[in-house]
């Protein structure tokens, strides 16, 4: 032990499962990791048609996705500390991963961030089912990232407390839930353009909304060209 709880937990769960090919596989399955959450989602969009429902689901997606580019914003330019898996004092166990990381600061955990974003959104509109999606969301997602060395535990703590905070901050108060009720009554018979905008948020959300990262970054590239 070093004294340094944050660094000790990372050890002692790098220790069990931070060489384990089998569990990264499963644990980073987009499918597997994802469709707790995101069919918890759809059925609740579903469930009926009720505005004032899917207004104050749409009010909280969006404050997931300002969460979780804030989480991304804060790797890159506030630095906590060396990402595990790239800090070689620790000595700690790792498996193959197919990419490079561009970040070298940890906190918060986007992914953790998005998910948990996720899971309240669900909580809002039903408790049990967003018990469970929180249960899902700390196993699966967030306790692996720390056994696999991408992530200390303080780093999802911090995910769970912007992610849970976005979506209360945009999902509970009646501004902007009120204007985008007033947006869904208004759009009547097209509700299925709203649809379509929820399937396609979904489906960038599953895959960390790097394709809206990577357009940011090219746009950014355009404006100091």
């Amino acid at each position: 032990m070093t004294g340094n709880l944050d660094q000790d937990l990372l050890l002692g769960m790098n220790a069990l499962a931070g060489t384990h090919a089998g569990l990264y596989e499963l644990a980073t399955n987009s499918l597997f990791r994802g469709i707790p959450i995101f069919g918890s989602l759809v059925a609740l969009w579903f469930v009926d048609d009720c505005a004032k429902r899917r207004s104050r689901m749409l009010a909280g997606l969006f404050g997931v996705c300002l969460a979780t580019m804030l989480s991304v914003w804060l790797q890159f330019h506030v630095f906590v500390h060396t990402r595990p898996l790239l800090d070689p004092a620790l000595h700690v166990n790792s498996v193959a991963v197919p990419w490079s990381w561009d970040r070298q600061s940890s906190f918060p955990s986007d992914t953790a961030t998005l998910f948990f974003g996720l899971a309240t959104v669900v909580f809002i509109e039903n408790r049990w089912a967003g018990w469970l999606c929180f249960l899902w969301a700390t196993v699966v997602v967030a306790l692996s990232r720390v056994a696999f060395a991408f992530h200390y535990p303080s780093d999802v703590i911090g995910s769970l407390v912007l992610g849970v905070a976005f979506v209360m901050l945009f999902g509970r108060p009646s501004y902007p839930r009120v204007v985008i009720e007033r947006m869904l009554v208004t759009l009547g018979n097209r509700m299925y353009l709203v649809h379509a905008f929820l399937f396609v948020f979904l489906a960038e959300a599953s895959n960390l909304f790097l394709s809206l990262e990577q357009l940011g970054k090219d746009l950014v590239r355009m404006v100091h060209s």
